[in-house]
């Protein structure tokens, strides 16, 4: 494991609440050595502007359980939000943080900049309300949420039919590929001046879910370009999204892309609500 010096801001932010102790198990990583630790899954983490983690572990005052907390500082609010976004699966508990999931064994929560995971290490289960007490404790040592903290692109998904649990921000074909694959090869153009939603809506048919992804490029040539390159190469995509695949447009520098069953009227009535709002 390389050493890391400790970063005194993230350790404070980490003590423990009433009947926990530190272990005395501490690590500190930063993005040359996240791999490290997440092996396998830092680049889930890189894609969004990743810049410094500490785990820290607690034990109870018996010693009988013990818990993982997690503390990642990433570069902008939105991004603590898109980690967060990519994996909400829980119960929506009140006071911790500006979005929360709780499970059997493990919390997750953003604030302004940081995304955090607390765990139940045994995960024998029981230790719900321990992981919501270190999640609040945590969340009140953070920068006060602002509304502004949301990415903006949020605001121009069309409201009726939306999973708002299903919408995830992104900016990587590394983070796509984890919600639909569509290529080996990165056929979207995505990278870190791209900003991208994947989200699901219900078209009203017993089996219509249909999957959307609404993409802004840093220009409307590099949407141009994107397009293009994309309609010329569908394909070359993988099977199953190839077969999904229902629709495909731009307005300046948007790129809309629609899998699932849609007819033309859904897709009509979808794009122009959708154009209306950028």
């Amino acid at each position: 494991m390389t050493a890391t010096k400790p970063d005194k801001e993230l350790v404070k932010i980490l003590e423990a609440p009433s009947g926990w102790t530190a272990s005395g198990f501490q690590a500190e990583y930063l993005s040359h050595n996240l791999h490290e630790y997440l092996n396998g899954g830092a680049e889930r983490y890189l894609g969004y502007g990743f810049q410094r983690c500490l785990v820290r572990e607690f034990v109870s005052g018996s010693c009988s359980s013990s818990l993982r907390v997690e503390l990642y500082r990433m570069d902008s609010p939105a991004n603590a939000f898109g980690i967060f976004s990519s994996d909400r699966r829980g119960e929506k508990p009140s006071g911790v943080g500006q979005d929360a999931a709780l499970g059997e064994y493990l919390l997750q929560f953003w604030q302004n900049r940081y995304f955090v995971r607390v765990q139940d290490m045994e995960l024998q289960g029981g230790l719900r309300q321990s992981l919501l007490s270190f999640g609040r404790l945590i969340s009140s040592r953070l920068p006060d949420p602002r509304a502004e903290d949301r990415p903006g692109l949020l605001s121009v998904l069309p409201a009726e039919g939306l999973d708002r649990s299903s919408v995830c921000y992104f900016h990587t074909q590394n983070s796509l590929n984890s919600l639909i694959y569509l290529s080996e090869d990165n056929v979207l153009g995505l990278g870190p001046e791209t900003e991208a939603l994947s989200a699901e809506y219900k078209t009203g048919k017993k089996s219509g879910i249909v999957r959307c992804l609404v993409i802004r490029y840093p220009t409307q040539q590099a949407c141009r370009d994107n397009l293009s390159g994309f309609s010329a190469g569908r394909d070359k995509l993988a099977g199953s999204s190839r077969k999904a695949l229902a629709h495909v447009s731009a307005n300046a520098n948007y790129l809309l892309v629609l899998f699932g069953p849609c007819g033309p009227d859904w897709i009509r009535r979808f794009e122009n609500e959708l154009w209306k709002n950028i």
